[in-house]
């Protein structure tokens, strides 16, 4: 049994804590499996769908990644995700110890990937057949129809699914999707710690999946030359991921007598005016003003560790230098350790947030982070950037 005192009595009114974690990723099929892995350095690699020429010996060889080998085999599509959300639903709610009489005053978030990769290579794609603009508009426009459909049925299928399965009866309003890159997960907590605050809901789960390896997300990341080949050391390695948080308000959790694994920070999200593929130079300008937002009031050395997903992509690596320069001169948390995610679980999109958090709250638990606090910085290929606080519970 969890310790009834493991909520302090110290802790302020409004306080939300962390006290469920749950996830499924190419190391495992839980949080304590999959950061006990990536702890130790374990990776999986898997061969991938897509071929690529390896000129030095003279052959084809697949594309690797990280994909979750033997849980998501003969899944596709809508079926993967929800494969793959899924068992890290099971996993949070086994490790919160829900009850049914819990639920009912619980919400829901789950962050899924955007567009950006569809719309683009669409976009490119017209561009090199020289379609005239007036044509490329008209196409544009039906192409758009068909992403929004696609998102729409992502849409119907997950969320109603997830809950039917787990039998959560939770009610609409508060359930909600978040769709984007990595840092769509930092304005997931956001609008659950307003809703937690409110106490319009005493408890959310806050959720992302993601998956790059197969399909048209692993062809779209390809031909846009996102991804790592054998003749090319810049790119991504593709991965795929679902992670889970349950957030309590304090007050709601000790009546249940659930243990506090981490208290939540400050969170923020700012945008950049441009995307991946808009031609801009990344300045780190928007990660700088989250992270400021983050950090107003704390000393640099008040937060010992970065978790950052920096993910082998030349672009992504320029804006977390330049916003760390940034950070440094102006007196913010920059020369911290730093953890990078996507080097144990691959690119995993929208499961980024989650994924991160996940790694934080066990290196809290098992005392290896080194730090009572840890900022998570949320980079992506779109023009939102994320940061947030975690702070561990047996120290704050």
């Amino acid at each position: 049994m969890k310790p009834s005192n493991s909520l302090r009595a110290e802790c302020p009114p409004g306080t939300i804590a962390v006290t469920g974690l749950g996830m499924t990723s190419s190391l495992g099929l839980t949080a304590v499996a999959s950061c006990a892995a990536a702890r130790a350095g374990v990776t999986h690699w898997a061969p991938l769908e897509i071929e690529e020429a390896d000129v030095k010996n003279l052959r084809s060889v697949p594309l690797k990644g990280h994909a979750a080998r033997g849980y998501t085999d003969g899944f596709s599509g809508v079926g993967r995700l929800l494969r793959l959300a899924d068992g890290a639903l099971a996993d949070v709610l086994e490790d919160a110890r829900l009850k049914p009489a819990d639920v009912s005053r619980t919400g829901i978030f789950l962050c899924v990937a955007g567009d950006l990769y569809a719309r683009v290579r669409s976009e490119s794609v017209r561009y090199e057949e020289g379609v005239t603009p007036e044509l490329a508009e008209a196409l544009e426009e039906e192409a758009a129809e068909a992403r929004k459909e696609a998102r729409a049925h992502v849409g119907r299928r997950l969320l109603p699914q997830l809950l039917t399965l787990h039998g959560l009866g939770i009610p609409e309003g508060a359930q909600d999707y978040f769709t984007g890159g990595a840092a769509s997960f930092a304005s997931a907590l956001a609008r659950a710690m307003e809703l937690l605050r409110s106490r319009m809901v005493d408890r959310c789960l806050v959720g992302g999946v993601d998956s790059l390896v197969e399909g048209a997300a692993l062809e779209d990341a390809y031909e846009l030359g996102l991804v790592r080949t054998p003749e090319s050391a810049v790119g991504f390695f593709p991965g795929e991921a679902a992670a889970w948080v349950l957030l309590e308000r304090a007050d709601a959790a000790r009546a249940r007598n659930a243990a506090a694994l981490a208290w939540m920070g400050n969170v923020a999200v700012e945008r950049e005016s441009f995307h991946r593929f808009s031609g801009d130079v990344p300045v780190g300008a928007a990660l700088l003003r989250a992270v400021t937002s983050c950090c107003s009031g704390r000393k640099p050395e008040e937060t010992g560790l970065l978790l950052a997903n920096l993910n082998g992509d030349e672009w992504r690596a320029r804006d977390l230098g330049l916003a760390l320069s940034e950070m440094k001169e102006t007196g913010l948390p920059a020369d911290a350790p730093r953890w990078y995610p996507p080097a144990s679980f691959g690119e995993v999109g929208a499961a980024t947030g989650a994924v991160s958090t996940c790694m934080a709250v066990r290196g809290f638990a098992r005392g290896y982070a080194g730090a009572s606090s840890a900022l998570v910085l949320l980079l992506a290929d779109d023009e939102a950037r994320g940061a947030f606080l975690l702070h561990d519970a047996k120290t704050s």
